[in-house]
């Protein structure tokens, strides 16, 4: 699996500044070409479970379409406390598997080849595994906008489509228009500080809420113009495959510090047994 790449940019942010809506309003003939998608992901850790080679555990279940095939299926988890809780589980029923398995981190990169794969090859699939604090906190704020309703103990959409799940993402938005609101904020990577801007989606709400409620305090109208919205981490994905805003390039996807600073001292490990 890949490793990931430029994780310094995301790891020293540094007074952020919020800015107008980044989204709408420009026209271009083609959008986001996948390679630039992959780049994206590639900023962003999430975590798998290996083997003692690194290579990432994977699990096999009947192909829906062939029920006489398998589909491998390599499993990402957003937060590594909970690939961590599935690692303790393999080693409790599992015991010759788990005794050299662990958590690695691995670009969301990884995620999105296989599943761009998926469609060529029925073969594989791929399962993201949300934070479950996250994705009720994204179902009560659909619920709140009406996007989502309950119906006889179901969670259905406001078209009364079973609501599918999957990775929620936060982001600041102009409560008129729903744009995302853009940032520009001092990065240091390389020991160098440069000035970067973009439009950030968190996978953590508390973690936005934190920085807004912060950036509210000198800018007042924030507060009035603004609200935190939710969006899938397949739709916005889907979006930037498709979308003909140039602005979309400047997307960024934000994890939380503890996975990030988990995935730079791995990272750093790694590189140190490399150079022995």
């Amino acid at each position: 699996m890949k490793t990931l790449a430029r994780l310094g940019v995301l790891a020293g942010l540094m007074s952020s500044l919020w800015l107008a809506p980044a989204m709408g309003g420009y026209h271009v003939a083609t959008a986001l070409p996948e390679e630039q998608v992959l780049r994206i992901l590639n900023n962003v850790p999430v975590f798998m479970i290996t083997n003692d080679k690194g290579e990432p555990l994977t699990f096999e279940i009947p192909n829906p379409q062939d029920q006489s095939k398998k589909v491998q299926v390599f499993t990402f988890f957003i937060n590594q406390q909970d690939a961590q809780t599935a690692l303790n589980t393999i080693k409790t029923q599992q015991p010759d598997v788990g005794r050299v398995a662990r958590v690695s981190a691995a670009a969301l990169s990884g995620a999105l080849k296989i599943a761009i794969e998926s469609q060529k090859n029925p073969a594989v699939g791929v399962d993201i595994i949300p934070s479950s604090q996250q994705l009720q906190a994204a179902v009560d704020m659909l619920k709140k906008s009406g996007d989502l309703v309950e119906r006889d103990g179901r969670i259905l959409t406001k078209n009364g489509q079973p609501f599918a799940g999957g990775t929620p993402l936060f982001f600041l938005a102009d409560t008129k228009t729903g744009n995302p609101i853009a940032v520009e904020a001092q990065v240091r990577e390389n020991g160098q500080t440069r000035t970067q801007r973009f439009i950030p989606f968190y996978f953590d709400n508390a973690q936005l809420q934190r920085e807004v409620d912060q950036a509210r305090q000198k800018r007042p109208e924030l507060a009035r113009d603004t609200g935190i919205r939710v969006i899938m981490l397949d739709s916005l994905v889907s979006t930037m495959l498709s979308s003909n805003d140039p602005v979309a390039g400047q997307i960024q996807l934000i994890q939380t510090p503890d996975a990030i600073q988990f995935a730079v001292q791995q990272q750093g490990g790694s590189n140190q047994a490399g150079n022995r």
